[in-house]
């Protein structure tokens, strides 16, 4: 029998060192924190493999079958899903761990939706939504890997769709725009990352491999493995940069 990955007793170990001068209420929050934290990670090595069951052809109603629940119900939790209503909701679920850049990006991409009079989000508009930060580590990474990122921004707007005859008030996201938000959550935790960049909004926009946004960068050869490693890349000189600057460099 195999051993489980997690361990309850490295877990209490994990909370008594992250709250080492705290009380027992402190660390009573700090569990409910790092219990959360577990949940979610879960949710999303469940979504990896479905995602990978599907890819290989396998129906809702085999995977519901092997979890334990119906096809429906299966379809309901792993099938993309729009964006929360609620505000607060938002902000905690979806949005709570994006930087500013990132959360620009997600506003530009609506603003530039609706200036085009679209009735919806698409993945092109994300992808326009980073360019247009930039200095970003997105469009850095896009840089890095030889894109003119004007350039690849004008391909994207040449090709977006005609004007709606009505735009609703709230714009969905498309199927493959949902797809981009839960991968680009899921690639922040494989890196082990506990934010949400304008980076992993451009992983997920190339490991959805859906919709404009893909379609344009696979043209200016921009490839997941070769983006990802231009992005650590690029943090671990950030990192290097932050520690050679010093406190009183910082400050100045």
């Amino acid at each position: 029998m195999s051993t489980n990955p997690v361990q309850l007793t490295s877990l209490i170990a994990y909370v008594r060192e992250s709250e080492p001068d705290s009380g027992p209420l402190d660390r009573v929050e700090a569990a409910c924190r790092t219990a959360a934290d577990l949940e979610m990670v879960g949710d999303h090595l469940l979504g990896h493999f479905v995602d990978e069951a599907r890819e290989a052809g396998l129906s809702w109603t085999q995977i519901g079958e092997r979890i334990g629940i119906t096809k429906q119900a299966a379809r309901k939790r792993f099938a993309p899903r729009d964006v929360p209503e609620e505000p607060a909701t938002l902000k905690q679920r979806v949005f709570g761990r994006y930087t500013d850049d990132a959360r620009r990006a997600i506003a530009a991409a609506q603003d530039i939706a609706r200036s085009h009079h679209h009735h919806y989000i698409g993945t092109e508009h994300i992808l326009l939504g980073i360019c247009r930060q930039k200095h970003s580590l997105g469009v850095l990474a896009l840089q890095a890997s030889g894109v003119a990122v004007n350039d690849l921004e004008a391909t994207v707007v040449m090709r977006l769709a005609n004007p709606s005859s009505e735009v609703p008030e709230r714009l969905p996201f498309t199927l493959s725009g949902k797809k981009t938000l839960e991968l680009t959550a899921r690639k922040a935790l494989e890196l082990g990352h506990d934010w949400v960049g304008t980076e992993h909004l451009l992983l997920g926009l190339l490991t959805t491999q859906a919709g404009m946004a893909a379609e344009v960068l696979a043209e200016y050869e921009v490839r997941p493995a070769d983006t990802q490693t231009e992005i650590l890349h690029l943090l671990a000189q950030q990192r290097s940069a932050e520690r050679g600057a010093g406190p009183a460099q910082a400050d100045s």
